[in-house]
Protein backbone atom coordinates (compact mmCIF):
# COMPACT_ATOMS: atom_id res chain seq x y z
CA UNK A 1 0.00 0.00 0.00
CA UNK A 2 1.39 3.38 -1.02
CA UNK A 3 2.33 5.49 2.01
CA UNK A 4 3.32 8.75 0.28
CA UNK A 5 2.07 11.29 -2.27
CA UNK A 6 4.12 12.81 -5.08
CA UNK A 7 3.80 16.58 -5.13
CA UNK A 8 5.72 19.68 -6.18
CA UNK A 9 6.27 22.82 -4.11
CA UNK A 10 7.93 26.04 -5.11
CA UNK A 11 11.10 27.29 -3.46
CA UNK A 12 8.98 30.15 -2.11
CA UNK A 13 6.90 27.58 -0.22
CA UNK A 14 9.98 26.12 1.44
CA UNK A 15 11.28 29.59 2.33
CA UNK A 16 7.94 30.50 3.89
CA UNK A 17 7.84 27.27 5.92
CA UNK A 18 11.40 27.87 7.08
CA UNK A 19 10.63 31.47 8.09
CA UNK A 20 7.54 30.35 10.02
CA UNK A 21 9.46 27.47 11.68
CA UNK A 22 7.31 24.92 9.90
CA UNK A 23 10.29 23.16 8.32
CA UNK A 24 12.43 20.76 10.37
CA UNK A 25 15.76 20.32 8.60
CA UNK A 26 17.70 18.36 11.21
CA UNK A 27 15.84 15.28 12.46
CA UNK A 28 18.12 12.98 14.46
CA UNK A 29 18.47 10.38 11.71
CA UNK A 30 19.63 12.91 9.08
CA UNK A 31 23.27 13.59 8.28
CA UNK A 32 24.65 16.93 9.36
CA UNK A 33 25.04 19.66 6.77
CA UNK A 34 28.44 19.09 5.15
CA UNK A 35 28.20 20.76 1.75
CA UNK A 36 30.92 23.23 0.76
CA UNK A 37 30.02 26.67 -0.54
CA UNK A 38 31.10 25.52 -4.01
CA UNK A 39 28.64 22.63 -3.88
CA UNK A 40 25.88 24.98 -2.74
CA UNK A 41 26.71 27.37 -5.58
CA UNK A 42 26.48 24.48 -8.03
CA UNK A 43 22.96 23.68 -6.85
CA UNK A 44 21.98 27.35 -7.16
CA UNK A 45 23.23 27.34 -10.75
CA UNK A 46 21.29 24.13 -11.43
CA UNK A 47 18.09 25.92 -10.40
CA UNK A 48 18.95 29.11 -12.30
CA UNK A 49 19.38 27.00 -15.44
CA UNK A 50 16.03 25.31 -14.79
CA UNK A 51 17.52 21.83 -14.54
CA UNK A 52 16.16 19.14 -12.19
CA UNK A 53 17.72 17.80 -9.03
CA UNK A 54 16.68 14.77 -6.90
CA UNK A 55 13.39 14.78 -5.03
CA UNK A 56 13.01 16.00 -1.48
CA UNK A 57 11.21 13.63 0.89
CA UNK A 58 9.46 14.95 3.97
CA UNK A 59 6.84 13.92 6.51
CA UNK A 60 3.96 16.16 7.49
CA UNK A 61 2.96 16.23 11.14
CA UNK A 62 0.73 18.46 13.27
CA UNK A 63 2.29 20.38 16.14
CA UNK A 64 0.15 22.79 18.19
CA UNK A 65 -2.36 23.00 15.37
CA UNK A 66 0.25 23.76 12.73
CA UNK A 67 1.58 21.58 9.92
CA UNK A 68 5.32 20.95 10.24
CA UNK A 69 7.40 19.32 7.49
CA UNK A 70 10.15 16.99 8.75
CA UNK A 71 12.76 16.47 6.03
CA UNK A 72 13.65 12.80 5.60
CA UNK A 73 15.93 13.26 2.57
CA UNK A 74 17.16 16.51 1.04
CA UNK A 75 18.08 18.72 3.99
CA UNK A 76 21.45 19.69 2.48
CA UNK A 77 19.79 20.74 -0.77
CA UNK A 78 17.26 22.86 1.12
CA UNK A 79 19.95 24.41 3.32
CA UNK A 80 21.91 25.36 0.21
CA UNK A 81 18.85 27.02 -1.32
CA UNK A 82 18.09 28.94 1.88
CA UNK A 83 21.71 30.08 2.19
CA UNK A 84 21.74 31.29 -1.40
CA UNK A 85 18.46 33.23 -1.15
CA UNK A 86 19.76 34.88 2.04
CA UNK A 87 22.86 36.08 0.15
CA UNK A 88 25.12 33.62 1.95
CA UNK A 89 26.51 32.12 -1.27
CA UNK A 90 27.90 33.68 -4.44
CA UNK A 91 27.53 32.15 -7.87
CA UNK A 92 30.82 30.63 -9.02
CA UNK A 93 32.50 31.57 -12.27
CA UNK A 94 33.23 27.85 -12.66
CA UNK A 95 29.51 27.17 -13.06
CA UNK A 96 28.09 30.33 -14.59
CA UNK A 97 30.45 32.99 -16.01
CA UNK A 98 27.49 35.27 -16.81
CA UNK A 99 26.52 35.70 -13.15
CA UNK A 100 29.93 35.01 -11.61
CA UNK A 101 30.22 36.52 -8.14
CA UNK A 102 26.53 37.45 -7.93
CA UNK A 103 24.58 37.08 -4.73
CA UNK A 104 20.91 36.21 -5.05
CA UNK A 105 19.99 39.87 -4.54
CA UNK A 106 22.31 40.87 -7.41
CA UNK A 107 20.46 38.77 -9.97
CA UNK A 108 18.03 40.38 -12.42
CA UNK A 109 14.48 40.47 -11.09
CA UNK A 110 13.24 37.99 -13.67
CA UNK A 111 15.93 35.46 -12.70
CA UNK A 112 15.12 35.86 -9.01
CA UNK A 113 11.43 35.38 -9.72
CA UNK A 114 12.06 32.23 -11.76
CA UNK A 115 14.30 30.91 -8.99
CA UNK A 116 11.65 31.40 -6.31
CA UNK A 117 8.94 29.83 -8.47
CA UNK A 118 11.08 26.80 -9.34
CA UNK A 119 9.13 23.64 -8.44
CA UNK A 120 10.87 21.09 -6.26
CA UNK A 121 9.68 17.52 -6.71
CA UNK A 122 8.66 15.99 -3.38
CA UNK A 123 7.43 12.76 -1.90
CA UNK A 124 5.20 13.60 1.07
CA UNK A 125 4.69 11.11 3.89
CA UNK A 126 1.87 11.11 6.39
CA UNK A 127 2.71 11.40 10.07
CA UNK A 128 4.78 8.37 11.03
CA UNK A 129 6.71 7.10 14.07
CA UNK A 130 10.47 7.60 14.14
CA UNK A 131 11.00 3.88 13.49
CA UNK A 132 9.14 4.22 10.17
CA UNK A 133 11.18 7.28 9.15
CA UNK A 134 14.41 5.47 10.01
CA UNK A 135 13.31 2.56 7.84
CA UNK A 136 12.54 4.88 4.92
CA UNK A 137 15.85 6.71 5.33
CA UNK A 138 17.72 3.39 5.42
CA UNK A 139 15.91 2.18 2.31
CA UNK A 140 16.77 5.37 0.40
CA UNK A 141 20.44 4.87 1.15
CA UNK A 142 20.27 1.12 0.55
CA UNK A 143 19.74 1.73 -3.15
CA UNK A 144 23.00 3.65 -3.45
CA UNK A 145 25.59 1.64 -5.38
CA UNK A 146 29.15 1.77 -4.03
CA UNK A 147 30.75 4.70 -5.82
CA UNK A 148 33.86 4.30 -7.93
CA UNK A 149 36.73 6.83 -7.76
CA UNK A 150 35.27 9.16 -10.39
CA UNK A 151 31.78 9.06 -8.89
CA UNK A 152 33.28 9.96 -5.52
CA UNK A 153 35.06 12.93 -7.10
CA UNK A 154 31.76 14.00 -8.60
CA UNK A 155 30.15 13.81 -5.16
CA UNK A 156 32.96 15.64 -3.34
CA UNK A 157 33.86 18.48 -5.71
CA UNK A 158 32.00 21.16 -7.64
CA UNK A 159 34.73 23.61 -8.64
CA UNK A 160 36.69 24.74 -11.67
CA UNK A 161 38.55 21.56 -12.53
CA UNK A 162 35.50 19.34 -12.05
CA UNK A 163 33.23 21.62 -14.09
CA UNK A 164 35.75 21.98 -16.93
CA UNK A 165 36.52 18.25 -17.07
CA UNK A 166 32.84 17.33 -17.07
CA UNK A 167 32.08 19.82 -19.86
CA UNK A 168 34.89 18.33 -21.96
CA UNK A 169 33.48 14.89 -21.27
CA UNK A 170 30.03 16.05 -22.42
CA UNK A 171 31.54 17.54 -25.60
CA UNK A 172 33.40 14.40 -26.65
CA UNK A 173 31.46 11.49 -25.17
CA UNK A 174 29.76 10.62 -28.48
CA UNK A 175 33.09 10.75 -30.32
CA UNK A 176 34.76 8.51 -27.73
CA UNK A 177 31.87 6.06 -27.88
CA UNK A 178 31.86 5.91 -31.68
CA UNK A 179 35.64 5.49 -31.68
CA UNK A 180 35.26 2.61 -29.19
CA UNK A 181 37.61 4.29 -26.73
CA UNK A 182 34.78 4.05 -24.20
CA UNK A 183 31.85 1.68 -23.91
CA UNK A 184 28.36 2.59 -22.78
CA UNK A 185 29.08 0.68 -19.57
CA UNK A 186 32.07 3.00 -18.96
CA UNK A 187 29.92 6.06 -19.56
CA UNK A 188 27.23 4.77 -17.21
CA UNK A 189 29.86 5.01 -14.43
CA UNK A 190 31.24 8.44 -15.52
CA UNK A 191 34.00 7.03 -17.72
CA UNK A 192 33.93 10.08 -20.00
CA UNK A 193 34.44 12.39 -17.01
CA UNK A 194 37.37 10.28 -15.80
CA UNK A 195 39.03 10.26 -19.23
CA UNK A 196 38.52 14.00 -19.63
CA UNK A 197 39.92 14.60 -16.13
CA UNK A 198 42.98 12.46 -16.84
CA UNK A 199 43.70 14.27 -20.10
CA UNK A 200 43.03 17.72 -18.63
CA UNK A 201 45.41 17.08 -15.73
CA UNK A 202 48.17 16.39 -18.26
CA UNK A 203 47.72 19.79 -19.87
CA UNK A 204 47.50 21.58 -16.53
CA UNK A 205 50.82 20.04 -15.45
CA UNK A 206 52.55 17.20 -17.33
CA UNK A 207 52.28 13.55 -18.35
CA UNK A 208 51.59 11.68 -15.12
CA UNK A 209 49.77 8.84 -13.40
CA UNK A 210 45.99 8.87 -13.26
CA UNK A 211 46.42 8.56 -9.49
CA UNK A 212 47.12 12.32 -9.51
CA UNK A 213 43.62 13.26 -10.72
CA UNK A 214 42.23 13.79 -7.22
CA UNK A 215 44.87 16.46 -6.52
CA UNK A 216 43.71 18.57 -9.45
CA UNK A 217 40.08 18.43 -8.33
CA UNK A 218 41.22 19.65 -4.91
CA UNK A 219 43.77 22.26 -6.06
CA UNK A 220 41.41 23.85 -8.58
CA UNK A 221 38.20 23.72 -6.57
CA UNK A 222 38.06 27.46 -5.83
CA UNK A 223 40.68 28.91 -8.22
CA UNK A 224 40.72 28.38 -11.97
CA UNK A 225 44.48 28.91 -12.38
CA UNK A 226 45.81 27.14 -15.47
CA UNK A 227 42.59 25.19 -16.12
CA UNK A 228 41.06 27.34 -18.93
CA UNK A 229 44.29 27.40 -20.94
CA UNK A 230 44.82 23.68 -20.36
CA UNK A 231 41.28 23.02 -21.64
CA UNK A 232 41.98 25.06 -24.77
CA UNK A 233 45.14 23.07 -25.49
CA UNK A 234 43.47 19.74 -24.83
CA UNK A 235 40.57 20.52 -27.17
CA UNK A 236 43.03 21.53 -29.89
CA UNK A 237 44.89 18.23 -29.51
CA UNK A 238 41.65 16.23 -29.59
CA UNK A 239 40.78 18.10 -32.79
CA UNK A 240 44.15 17.25 -34.36
CA UNK A 241 43.86 13.58 -33.42
CA UNK A 242 40.34 13.44 -34.84
CA UNK A 243 41.63 14.91 -38.11
CA UNK A 244 44.43 12.32 -38.29
CA UNK A 245 42.04 9.51 -37.39
CA UNK A 246 38.42 10.10 -38.44
CA UNK A 247 36.19 8.31 -35.99
CA UNK A 248 35.66 5.22 -38.14
CA UNK A 249 39.44 4.84 -38.67
CA UNK A 250 40.19 5.32 -34.99
CA UNK A 251 37.59 2.69 -34.06
CA UNK A 252 39.46 0.12 -36.21
CA UNK A 253 42.96 1.01 -34.97
CA UNK A 254 45.05 0.03 -31.96
CA UNK A 255 44.81 3.67 -30.83
CA UNK A 256 41.21 3.15 -29.73
CA UNK A 257 42.60 1.51 -26.57
CA UNK A 258 42.23 4.08 -23.83
CA UNK A 259 45.85 3.99 -22.67
CA UNK A 260 47.12 4.31 -26.25
CA UNK A 261 44.67 7.12 -26.98
CA UNK A 262 46.09 8.93 -23.93
CA UNK A 263 49.57 8.44 -25.41
CA UNK A 264 48.46 9.74 -28.80
CA UNK A 265 47.04 12.89 -27.19
CA UNK A 266 50.23 13.29 -25.15
CA UNK A 267 52.42 13.04 -28.27
CA UNK A 268 50.33 15.61 -30.16
CA UNK A 269 50.36 17.79 -27.04
CA UNK A 270 54.15 17.58 -26.70
CA UNK A 271 54.72 18.45 -30.36
CA UNK A 272 52.24 21.33 -30.17
CA UNK A 273 52.90 22.76 -26.71
CA UNK A 274 55.61 20.75 -24.94
CA UNK A 275 55.51 18.77 -21.69
CA UNK A 276 58.29 19.31 -19.19
CA UNK A 277 58.84 15.62 -18.45
CA UNK A 278 59.15 14.45 -22.08
CA UNK A 279 62.43 14.69 -23.98
CA UNK A 280 62.80 17.59 -26.38
CA UNK A 281 61.76 16.84 -29.96
CA UNK A 282 62.53 18.68 -33.18
CA UNK A 283 59.12 17.70 -34.54
CA UNK A 284 56.86 20.70 -35.12
CA UNK A 285 53.24 21.30 -36.03
CA UNK A 286 54.26 20.95 -39.69
CA UNK A 287 54.07 17.20 -39.13
CA UNK A 288 50.28 17.47 -39.00
CA UNK A 289 50.02 18.82 -42.56
CA UNK A 290 50.44 15.44 -44.29
CA UNK A 291 47.92 13.61 -42.16
CA UNK A 292 47.71 10.58 -44.41
CA UNK A 293 51.44 9.94 -43.99
CA UNK A 294 51.18 10.55 -40.25
CA UNK A 295 48.29 8.11 -39.96
CA UNK A 296 50.29 5.52 -41.91
CA UNK A 297 53.22 5.74 -39.48
CA UNK A 298 50.93 5.58 -36.45
CA UNK A 299 49.11 2.60 -37.95
CA UNK A 300 52.48 0.94 -38.46
CA UNK A 301 53.26 1.41 -34.77
CA UNK A 302 49.82 0.07 -33.90
CA UNK A 303 50.28 -2.95 -36.18
CA UNK A 304 53.68 -3.69 -34.63
CA UNK A 305 52.04 -3.50 -31.21
CA UNK A 306 49.35 -5.98 -32.25
CA UNK A 307 51.79 -8.34 -33.97
CA UNK A 308 54.35 -8.59 -31.20
CA UNK A 309 52.08 -8.35 -28.14
CA UNK A 310 51.49 -12.13 -27.81
CA UNK A 311 54.17 -13.62 -25.53
CA UNK A 312 55.63 -16.05 -28.11
CA UNK A 313 56.32 -13.13 -30.46
CA UNK A 314 57.39 -10.53 -27.93
CA UNK A 315 60.93 -11.83 -27.49
CA UNK A 316 61.62 -11.34 -31.21
CA UNK A 317 60.54 -7.68 -31.20
CA UNK A 318 63.18 -4.93 -31.31
CA UNK A 319 64.09 -3.72 -27.81
CA UNK A 320 62.32 -0.36 -28.08
CA UNK A 321 59.14 -2.02 -29.29
CA UNK A 322 59.37 -4.63 -26.50
CA UNK A 323 59.50 -1.84 -23.93
CA UNK A 324 56.60 -0.06 -25.65
CA UNK A 325 54.52 -3.25 -25.48
CA UNK A 326 55.47 -3.82 -21.85
CA UNK A 327 54.44 -0.27 -21.00
CA UNK A 328 51.19 -0.89 -22.86
CA UNK A 329 50.50 -4.07 -20.91
CA UNK A 330 51.65 -3.54 -17.30
CA UNK A 331 50.85 -0.54 -15.07
CA UNK A 332 49.59 1.30 -18.14
CA UNK A 333 48.47 4.40 -16.24
CA UNK A 334 51.67 4.91 -14.22
CA UNK A 335 53.78 7.96 -14.99
CA UNK A 336 56.83 5.95 -16.12
CA UNK A 337 54.81 3.83 -18.54
CA UNK A 338 53.06 6.86 -19.98
CA UNK A 339 56.28 8.83 -20.45
CA UNK A 340 58.12 5.94 -22.08
CA UNK A 341 55.21 5.14 -24.42
CA UNK A 342 55.05 8.75 -25.59
CA UNK A 343 58.81 8.95 -26.13
CA UNK A 344 58.83 5.72 -28.16
CA UNK A 345 56.09 7.07 -30.45
CA UNK A 346 57.97 10.35 -30.88
CA UNK A 347 61.22 8.53 -31.78
CA UNK A 348 59.37 6.50 -34.42
CA UNK A 349 57.84 9.66 -35.87
CA UNK A 350 61.23 11.36 -35.92
CA UNK A 351 62.79 8.38 -37.68
CA UNK A 352 60.04 7.79 -40.24
CA UNK A 353 58.82 11.32 -40.96
CA UNK A 354 61.41 13.68 -39.51
CA UNK A 355 60.89 17.34 -38.70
Amino acid sequence: MKTFEARAYSISDFLEWHEDKKLELSPKFQRRSVWSNTAKAFLADTIIRGKPFPKVIFMQKFVDGRTVRVVVDGQQRLRAIIDFVNDGIRISKAHNPKYAGYLFSDLPEEVRSDFLSYNVGCDVLGESPTSELLDIFARINRYSVKLNAQELRNANYSGYFKTTAFNIGYDYVDYWLEARILTQANVNRMGEAELASDLLAMFVDKVQSNKAIERFYKDYEDEEGAVPEAARKLKECIRIVSSIFPVEDLAQSAWRRKHLYYSLISVVGHISFGFTNLEHTKLSNDIFVDRAKLQAVLNSIGSDHERYSPQPMRASAPEGLRNFIRNSTLATTDTKARVERAEYIIRRLEAEIGS
